[in-house]
């Protein structure tokens, strides 16, 4: 009779061990389960969630370094979104300015705004030109200030642009003389924007008729 209770006693441990042996496993169980629901929730989140816009870093002549973020959606195809007027402005300095340290970078990014037929014939026009000031070879240089942007919207594209700058002449660093000119331009947006435009030119401003003429009235330096 001692036997039979002591056997009873055994088996009733081991059961009790069993049971909470399960218990255990079921309470993990029930944990990895809802682990992997909140994973395959988080995931469907992350995949239906728009990706950042770019952010880009444009560091200046002198070393300065800017974030520019850009909301395509809302400045793309906007005339007169203050970002078409700050790439626009960008592309003045750009395209007339000649400073040994950047011409190369900013004449070549101030091409990446051109229709082709404009870019092969400032390239024909201007190449010797920059290739001499970026190589030292030039006896002068020249910058672009105090630039004056004003856009003309159409009902259609293109949109109209004109600009007052001053182009300032410079040797050993001093200013030589200083020039005024008027710049009159016409663009457009493209509809999809290339991957090899999305840092200079995010936007998509496409110039399709540039001309410019230089005041009759130039300033000499003393």
């Amino acid at each position: 009779m001692k036997r039979d209770k002591n056997a009873g006693r055994e088996y009733a441990e081991i059961w009790g061990e069993a049971v909470q042996a399960n218990r255990k496993l079921r309470t993990i169980l029930i944990f990895l389960s809802g682990s992997c629901v909140l994973g395959v929730f988080v995931l469907l989140r992350i995949a239906g969630t728009e990706p950042p816009k770019p952010i880009v870093i444009r560091v200046d002549e002198v070393g300065r370094a800017e974030a520019l973020a850009y909301e395509a959606a809302t400045a793309q195809a906007d005339p007169l979104d203050p970002t078409t007027k700050y790439f626009l402005n960008r592309f003045v300095a750009d395209f007339h300015s000649r400073r040994r340290a950047t011409v190369e970078e900013h004449w070549t990014r101030s091409l990446r705004f051109l229709s082709t037929n404009l870019a092969n014939a400032a390239f024909a026009r201007d190449g010797d030109e920059v290739a001499g000031v970026a190589a030292g070879t030039a006896e002068t240089e020249r910058q672009v200030e105090q630039v004056v942007l004003r856009i003309h919207p159409s009902p259609e594209p293109p949109h109209g642009a004109t600009a007052d700058f001053d182009v300032v002449h410079l040797l050993g660093g001093q200013e030589t003389r200083r020039e005024r000119w008027s710049l009159t331009l016409r663009f457009e947006f493209l509809e999809s924007v290339p991957p090899e435009l999305v840092v200079h030119n995010p936007m998509g401003i496409l110039i399709t008729y540039l001309q410019a003429d230089r005041a009759l009235v130039t300033e000499n330096s003393p």
